[in-house]
């Protein structure tokens, strides 16, 4: 009985998607809404969020009911139904390898173009952007197709491991690629001081051998916990002296615990009574650091605290009726087009009291969780995470979940995953016009790699 039970457990252990949407997210809603709170209460983490007056049993509670009605329209049968409705035949089509490397060089050599605008329009390094870049219709526009470079490096990968998988010695190639267009993605982000920009490569990397290759948690998780070690901490110290110029912003106690353990030297090490140097202290110390600089930089409780505890009248869609304009023409052809939401996340931000009245720079997004809730309130909340659940049960299973999976599902799908998991700490509407249109250029590169139908 016990053999059984072992082996049942074993068995739904090894087939465990950690990629796949719903377990995706629901993971990252507990690191971003639960993470801090726990280590708090465990006596772990020490958290100003979380002795904040506005952080309270209420809080807590919406964003239970939010998990709870995300999980229910996830396993809801809803979406099965309406994939079985459907057809994914185009799809399902094979690539043609005789036209991938074509295809990857004209991709790859527009993204190299977009790279260039961003770096000379002023659009590339966190902490000196050109503030008339961003308000031209050159930004949107970059912004819109910087998914080219991570698209070329999702061919570029794909081809590898699917071609190492089928013995077929074209792998060579492709491996001398994939990790080339890497490293040089990696040389890109890490001067721009975004964290966004150094993780991406990296998780699509992971969804990329995840569903092509093998599904090896030993190697997923020793990458993950490296990359958060390394690129963490490193993103702040790079920021550093926007935050100390700048105290006043939402992140203003990260730079100043930046400046302590900079100044007092916690970080190369302390002195004992003997003056040696203390290599455990050191140690201990760095480890703080590192856990620190996680969680002030996933923790998004503050926000969604100060959303429901600052109460303000209900918007009933506003916000999510920008889809319809944001997605219209882009502004060089609609020069009097509406800014998105996005632009006013500043002023967001210092409404509901989270950023300072000296900062003009920070912007802030109200969180899946808190955009549902400004706009219809608790029902928002309970409706709105279940129609998300669906939605994402919708993508994981007419992209991967069928009885095979294609290059072209997985492609599109390790896009719209990062999209998502990063989506939920935004605005709604933008997050979801940016996939839409995507989604597009997709569908087109798709087009363009599988094989054509032959008529006999």
């Amino acid at each position: 009985m016990i053999q059984i039970l072992l082996t049942n457990i074993k068995n739904r252990i090894s087939s465990f998607d950690l990629f796949a949407l719903g377990n995706s997210v629901i993971l990252y809603y507990f690191i971003i809404f639960y993470l801090s709170p726990l280590l708090f209460f465990l006596g772990i983490s020490t958290n100003s969020s979380i002795t904040s007056p506005l952080f309270s049993f209420r809080v807590i509670l919406y964003m239970t009911i939010g998990l709870i009605f995300l999980i229910f329209g996830y396993s809801s049968a809803l979406g099965s139904v309406i994939i079985k409705k459907s057809s994914n035949l185009f799809l399902k089509k094979e690539w043609d390898f005789n036209k991938v490397p074509w295809v990857f060089a004209v991709i790859f050599g527009f993204s190299l173009i977009i790279k260039t605008i961003r770096i000379l329009g002023g659009g590339y390094s966190y902490l000196a952007r050109n503030p008339l870049f961003e308000k031209s219709y050159l930004y949107s526009l970059v912004g819109a197709l910087d998914w080219f470079s991570y698209i070329a490096l999702i061919i570029a990968f794909s081809s590898y491991f699917y071609l190492f998988k089928n013995n077929d010695n074209r792998y060579k190639i492709w491996r001398v690629v994939a990790w080339g267009i890497f490293m040089f993605e990696m040389i890109y982000a890490i001067p721009s001081c975004s964290r966004v920009l150094a993780f991406t490569p990296i998780l699509l990397y992971l969804i990329v051998r995840w569903y092509v290759l093998e599904k090896n948690y030993l190697k997923l998780s020793l990458i993950l916990f490296f990359s958060i070690i390394i690129f963490f901490p490193l993103g702040t110290i790079c920021r550093f002296p926007a935050y100390n110029s700048n105290n006043s912003s939402l992140n203003s106690q990260v730079g100043k615990a930046i400046q302590s353990v900079i100044e007092k030297g916690e970080i190369s090490g302390q002195k004992v009574a003997d003056n040696k140097f203390n290599v455990i202290s050191a140690a201990s110390n760095i480890g703080k650091f590192v856990a620190d600089n996680f969680l002030v930089r996933a923790n998004q409780v503050v926000i969604i605290s100060s959303i429901i505890q600052h109460p303000q009248p209900f918007l009933y869609g506003a916000t999510l009726r920008e889809f319809l304009f944001t997605f219209g023409p882009p502004r060089f052809l609609w020069k009097n087009k509406p800014l998105s939401i996005n632009a006013s996340g500043n002023e967001f931000g210092r409404r509901i009291g989270v950023l300072g009245d000296g900062d003009t720079t920070t912007s802030v997004g109200p969180t899946i969780l808190g955009d549902w809730y400004l706009n219809f309130g608790l029902m928002g909340i309970i409706f709105g995470m279940f129609f998300m659940g669906i939605l994402f049960r919708l993508i994981y299973e007419y992209l991967i979940n069928g009885p095979e999976v294609s290059l072209s599902g997985i492609m599109i799908y390790s896009v719209l995953w990062i999209q998502i998991i990063k989506g939920m700490e935004d605005w709604i509407a933008p997050v979801y016009v940016g996939i839409i249109r995507t989604l597009i250029i997709l569908l087109f590169v798709n087009f363009l790699l599988v094989k054509k139908e032959t008529i006999d």
